[in-house]
């Protein structure tokens, strides 16, 4: 229930745009993994950040390294990359559109 209040809610949460645009990933990843003071203090109010088009990996690491955080996260349009990296990633479903 609340995963879809959040996929619906767009006032306060931010998504990124084109999923084929590396550079929307790199200022994803850079808040994902190191947030200035003022992204923390947006947390610390309650707010909600969706990150979109992540790579599987990445989202495991912060789920361990940013525990603390994950309550203001939303991840979408998860990337699983192939075992062999050849072929494209597969992207998982979340039911947000």
């Amino acid at each position: 229930m609340i995963g879809l209040l959040l996929c619906g809610a767009s006032s306060t949460m931010a998504l990124s745009g084109d999923a084929s645009n590396i550079d929307d990933y790199d200022w994803q990843e850079q808040r994902l993994l190191q947030p200035s003071a003022s992204q923390l203090r947006q947390e610390n109010r309650g707010q909600v950040f969706i990150y979109d088009g992540l790579e599987y990996g990445k989202v495991q690491q912060v789920m361990n390294e940013q525990f603390d955080r994950i309550q203001n996260m939303m991840f979408t349009r998860i990337q699983h990359l192939p075992p062999t990296g050849s072929g494209p990633a597969e992207v998982e479903d979340d039911g947000c559109e």
